[in-house]
């Protein structure tokens, strides 16, 4: 029997704490209950989470003009760049041209310096060894005017390809 009344003892004990658990959960125990509390610390939850996205989709937004104000900035660096890119492009090709012309006006005078002493000295020399001279001289034109030739084809294809 005494084992019969530990048990109901026990089970009374058991049960009392199970209704005072209840009692704090629904009712309180000089606090608002715990439901009341849980409701209360859920309806402040949600509005941090709210004013949390509020500041967020500021952040973001702000973060968007600055990336966009950077885009921007970066894009007009880079026209700057090209403008004088462009500039001096056309610059050194003006520059190019010019001392091409130069190159072409200083090899046809050299050459016809060459042409006026080859054909004074084919003069003077001719009436000493004409068919010597003669072939010497033809051949040494040649050579020149050759060498001319593809020296001029040469500078103008250059100039193509920097222009091209």
């Amino acid at each position: 029997m005494k084992k019969k009344r530990a048990i109901s003892s026990s089970a009374k004990k058991l049960q009392d704490e199970v209704k005072q658990i209840y009692k704090t959960i629904y009712q309180g125990n000089g606090k608002p209950s715990l439901v009341t509390q849980l409701s209360n610390l859920e309806g402040k939850l949600k509005s941090q989470h709210e004013q949390l996205d509020e500041r967020l989709g500021r952040i973001e937004e702000e973060i968007r003009l600055k990336i966009a104000d950077v885009v921007n900035l970066v894009d007009r660096k880079v026209e700057n760049i090209d403008e004088n890119f462009n500039t001096k492009i056309v610059s050194l090709e003006k520059e190019i041209e010019l001392k091409f012309k130069n190159i072409t006006d200083i090899v046809t005078e050299r050459f016809n310096n060459i042409s006026t002493q080859i054909a004074s000295e084919f003069g003077r020399r001719s009436t000493e060894s004409a068919g010597v001279w003669n072939f010497k001289t033809a051949l040494i034109t040649s050579t020149l005017a050759s060498f001319t030739s593809v020296f001029v084809l040469l500078l103008a294809e250059l100039i193509k390809r920097i222009n091209g």
